[in-house]
């Protein structure tokens, strides 16, 4: 099986860095973060800036690891597919090198790594690379993905979504739902 796998939300807790991150920078700025958020320049300088702290300190997901190593070892490819882009204004690193560098000290070995990739083009991606099940976070990339014919799992461990259909908590049901669905 060909599993694809977002990073953020779904594999590490991206939002709860986020927040503090966004929290200090609003702070230094005398900003509301919403206001940073939701202006283009500000939020990219703040990526810029953070993006790569972010993406090298987000902390693991329960199970994450055990389980894709799992799924690995029963010869399932694994396909990391985030729309994390771009390259830190702090470094010369990008979001791929980080990524790659976060999967590695994390242990979880993966078959390749796309980056850029969001909502229509992460859909045209996962069709393209034959993708039989997509684990993702987000509702919009959920029913992207759905609308071309194919699977997907919306994974919300903090339980915000309506959506029940392909609907896991944890990244043990995950497993349990995928070795279901051979």
């Amino acid at each position: 099986m060909r599993i694809g796998v977002d990073m953020d939300d779904t594999i590490c807790n991206t939002t709860d860095i986020i927040q503090d991150r966004l929290n200090d920078y609003s702070e230094e700025l005398g900003m509301n973060p919403l206001d940073i958020i939701n202006d283009e320049e500000l939020r990219n300088n703040f990526f810029a800036i953070y993006g790569e702290d972010i993406y090298t300190n987000v902390e693991i997901k329960r199970n994450a690891s055990s389980v894709l190593k799992r799924l690995r070892a029963k010869g399932n490819q694994i396909i990391i597919i985030t729309a994390r882009r771009g390259e830190f204004s702090s470094s010369h690193t990008n979001a791929y090198e980080v990524t790659k560098k976060w999967l590695e000290d994390h242990q979880i070995e993966v078959d390749e790594i796309i980056t850029s990739a969001y909502g229509e083009k992460r859909a045209e991606i996962i069709k393209e690379k034959e993708i039989d099940w997509m684990i993702d976070n987000d509702p919009y990339n959920y029913r992207q993905v759905v609308s071309l014919g194919k699977k997907c799992l919306l994974f919300d461990d903090r339980e915000e979504y309506a959506l029940r259909e392909n609907y896991v908590t944890n990244w043990l049901d995950v497993e349990k739902y995928l070795e279901g669905s051979r």
